[in-house]
């Protein structure tokens, strides 16, 4: 099952601050909800987990991402990763790219990203998958724009928290449901 994603967002920061920050892994892992950075093997190829709650169903999955371009001159990144569900029950692979744009206000970020899930995690459909994924990158943007503005010294953010925690669909689930029962019955 693949879903993708495209999403825009502005940084009060000047671009070189913001790409300095965004090619940097132990700072933007802890923008990505349930990630963790479990080992470097060099500046292109890292080690990482990912846990996702989806209803009752958990699903933490070991994966390798590969950082296929980092191009300084033209403020762009693309990579990719893979990885296994723990408990040998499917699968994930994601593709992402960001483009950063210098604005009159700072720093615009274009991403796009496709993720592939198979297993367990895939059974809850497309709409639930795509719904998760849009859930941990309004997450994944929040906490990153938070980072930036201590970045800045923004004192007007002193004392949030950055903890992040792992992306929990439960919510979804009943905003999922109801939308495909209103879609089933305003079709008769």
């Amino acid at each position: 099952m693949e879903v993708k994603s495209e999403k825009n967002f502005e940084l009060n920061a000047n671009i070189a601050t913001v790409w300095n920050v965004l090619i940097n892994p132990e700072k933007v892992v802890t923008c990505v909800p349930g990630a963790e950075l479990t080992d470097t093997i060099d500046e292109n190829h890292l080690k990482g987990t990912v846990k996702i709650k989806i209803g009752p169903v958990t699903a933490k999955f070991n994966g390798d991402v590969e950082i296929e371009k980092r191009d300084t001159s033209n403020y762009e990144l693309a990579m990719t990763g893979k990885g296994s569900d723990i408990s040998g029950k499917g699968g994930a692979s994601m593709s992402m790219w960001l483009k950063l744009n210098t604005i009159e206000t700072g720093t615009k970020v274009y991403c796009r990203m496709t993720v592939s899930i198979t297993g367990r995690i895939a059974q809850f459909g497309a709409r639930m998958i795509e719904a998760v994924n849009n859930k941990m990158f309004e997450q994944f943007i929040s906490n990153f724009t938070h980072m930036m503005e201590q970045e800045n010294g923004d004192e007007r953010n002193e004392g949030r928290t950055s903890d992040v925690e792992p992306v929990k669909a439960a919510s979804l689930v009943g905003s999922v449901i109801v939308s495909e029962l209103q879609k089933k019955f305003s079709k008769k």
